[in-house]
């Protein structure tokens, strides 16, 4: 039962139960005879107007419900009662003068009549907003303050609550609650002296700051420091119990300052929850990790000494992708550095092409800040996205629980375990004595390396299956190639030599032997005088990129094809091989013969429109005649152009009129002008 706008109605259940069946009531709903206030469903109960229903039915529900009225009118409240969580936290941590807490039963007390309350003010607001949006009259307070009065008693059974019966009292009540807040409903006897103490805002932030220290003070110097400056300023002394209740209280603001940064993001502030990735190569997490497993390393000292340690740890930094958290790519070194997070993501890119075929990036790549400025570029490559992880929290990244799976999966199980790090719980770490006494049969530097890459061969075998299936959910769009170009641009080994083209190619020494490679593409035969620097990949050598000293031309080369000499030791693949270098060579004569004929005709063209350069044979070439003469016949051309020109001269002058008279002196002008050159 609850009331609506003024309006008694009867829940679907309470009214089909024994009263009705559920055919006739949506029969009369349907004709109208029975009003239906409310519909169902989405959670919600169908509610029914008692006063609409037909008379005999209306007499059953008044039998049945004989104080319907009464159930009606303290619905409206009992309905919306909602515990008040904060006003419970509030008087469970409230600290009496004496260093006590509220009881138990008072605290319930108390955040009940908060709960109460609270559901006044939504239904009064409510009640006047609906009055305002009809235009109708609101209801009197007296009136509404009654009602919740008289629901007080029904409310008692679910909230136990210390509020007035009296209607009067209760608006009153009601008005020091919305003034004062929780501390209205604490009884006079349950004063808090202490609380009082630290009334100012200088107070509490003096206080906050004493807590805040980094070296964790005690309640006791936190109260001596305090009182020291509470006699300085005339402020009532505090006691190390009511420091140690402050500190409770500002322990959200303290706690960065008392236990780091760090720690307060991981435990204060609010943590994401993120889903795996669905498929592999969407995303990658990488970072460095001391493997917790110890080596012997001997060395000698400037005196001469060998002194052998065996508290020596490797580290590895591990690609993962946390789709099953495989292990893409790891590389294993000293310390972690720019050269061995580069090893690490050429390992996945060569672990990729095993798994699928060819060389893949991701989609995403997670890192740490470590060395950003300067692996950005190679993040880059790997990954279509680089989202480096927020500094100093380690939950952002799903590499780091990682690391511990392969420290207690793996390593625990090795007699040269280190343990879990220096945080962590002295009794859950190995037994130093007994590590002393094993310590002689500690593996080398060489040693350990096998063990690092013997369980990460095994982790690798143990999730491939599983890594596989879901490679099949990878769409085709976010399949990321990595080529053969940029592959060996950005991870290739160097000869640490320049080159020059030469006949047989370009002729790099790798790895100590002289290789031959050379390119078919028509464009590096033009650059014969660059240097080159050649990039390789030590496990294949079929490929190198050259590139130009400023970086900015790059060629892929192919190995050179030996043919043999001896028709009798020729393959299948050697008459294919020996058609595609002489196609190549015809096409780059070709390309030269058709760039030189077009120079040929670009140069005529030059000289044509160039007088200048439109002279006799004799000023272009130094050639002498039978008599081994050349300045004679060049003088010869002189006079002979000189007598040319006054005849020029002479014949323009001759007074000749009419249109046919023009056309002959412009004719013999231009065969005159003709024979000037």
């Amino acid at each position: 039962m609850e009331r609506i706008n003024g309006t008694i109605c009867i829940s679907h259940a309470e009214l089909t139960g024994r009263i009705i069946t559920t055919a006739n009531l949506k029969a009369l709903v349907r004709k109208g005879q029975v009003q239906q206030v409310r519909k169902g469903g989405n959670g919600r109960e169908a509610l029914f107007s008692v006063e609409s229903l037909p008379l005999k039915w209306r007499t059953e529900v008044y039998k049945r419900y004989p104080d319907l009225q009464e159930q009606a009118e303290s619905r409206e409240f009992v309905d919306t009662v909602e515990p008040d969580g904060a006003a419970f936290d509030y008087f469970q941590s409230y600290v009496l003068s004496d260093g006590r807490h509220l009881p138990e039963d008072k605290v319930l007390e108390y955040a009940s009549n908060a709960a109460i309350m609270n559901a006044f003010r939504r239904c009064w607001d409510a009640h006047v907003s609906k009055r305002q949006k009809s235009g109708k009259k609101a209801t009197a307070a007296k009136d509404f303050w009654q009602r919740a009065a008289a629901a007080l008693p029904r409310l008692a059974d679910s909230f136990p609550h210390s509020l007035p019966g009296s209607a009067r009292r209760l608006q009153m009540k009601f008005a020091e609650y919305v003034a004062e807040g929780y501390d209205c409903f604490i009884s006079g006897k349950y004063l808090n002296k202490n609380a009082g103490k630290v009334l100012t805002a200088d107070q509490e932030s003096y206080l906050a700051c004493l807590l805040a220290h980094p070296n964790n003070l005690t309640d006791t110097l936190i109260a001596e420091g305090y009182n020291r400056m509470a006699k300085a300023r005339d402020w009532k002394e505090i006691t190390p119990a009511a420091v140690g209740v402050w500190r409770e209280k500002l322990d959200i603001v303290t706690s960065a300052g008392r236990l780091g940064v760090s720690n307060f993001r991981n435990n204060k502030t609010m943590q994401v929850k993120r889903s795996r990735p669905t498929a592999p190569f969407l995303m990658w997490s990488l970072d460095g990790w001391t493997v917790e497993l110890l080596y012997q390393a001997t060395k000698t000292d400037k005196k001469g000494h060998r002194i052998t340690t065996y508290t020596n740890r490797m580290t590895m930094v591990v690609v993962l992708d946390p789709c099953v958290d495989y292990p893409i790519g790891y590389a294993v070194g000293t310390h972690e550095s720019p050269e061995l997070i580069k090893a690490a993501l050429r390992d996945a890119a060569q672990h990729s092409k095993e798994l699928t075929g060819e060389m893949l990036r991701a989609n995403q790549i997670q890192s740490d800040r470590y060395a950003i400025k300067t692996m950005q570029g190679i993040y880059s490559v790997m990954g279509l996205h680089v989202t480096p992880a927020q500094a100093h929290n380690a939950k952002a990244k799903p590499v780091e629980p990682y690391f511990n799976h392969l420290n207690t999966t793996y390593c625990i199980r090795l007699n040269n375990w280190s343990g879990f790090g220096i945080t962590s719980n002295p009794k859950r770490q190995p037994n130093s004595d007994a590590l002393n006494r094993k310590r002689h049969h500690f593996p080398d530097e060489a040693g350990v390396r096998a063990q690092i890459d013997e369980i990460m061969r095994l982790e690798r075998m143990a999730k491939r299956e599983r890594f596989m299936e879901l490679l099949g959910n990878l769409p085709a769009d976010r399949r990321l190639p990595l080529s053969r170009e940029q592959y060996l641009l950005n991870f290739g080994a160097e000869t640490g030599f320049k080159n020059i083209l030469e006949g047989q190619g370009l002729r790099p020494t790798i790895l100590g032997v002289k290789r031959d490679y050379d390119c078919f593409d028509l464009n590096f035969r033009e650059h014969s005088s660059e240097r080159w620097t050649v990039k390789y990949d030590p496990e294949d050598l079929s490929e190198v990129l050259a590139v130009s000293e400023d970086g900015t031309r790059r060629f892929m080369l192919e190995e050179k094809y030996v043919q043999p000499m001896a028709l009798a030791d020729r393959k299948e693949c050697d008459a294919e091989q020996l058609e595609r270098v002489r196609n190549f060579n015809k096409q780059l004569e070709t390309a030269v013969s058709e760039r030189l004929a077009l120079d040929h005709q670009r140069t005529e063209q030059l000289i044509a429109g160039t007088p200048a350069l439109r002279g006799s044979i004799e000023d272009r070439l130094l050639l002498t005649d039978s008599r081994g003469q050349h300045k004679d016949q060049r003088s010869m051309k002189r006079l002979a152009a000189a007598d040319i020109e006054d005849l020029e001269f002479e014949t323009v002058e001759v007074p000749i009129t009419g249109q046919g008279a023009a056309e002959t002196d412009a004719s013999e002008y231009k065969t005159n002008d003709y024979s000037i050159f």
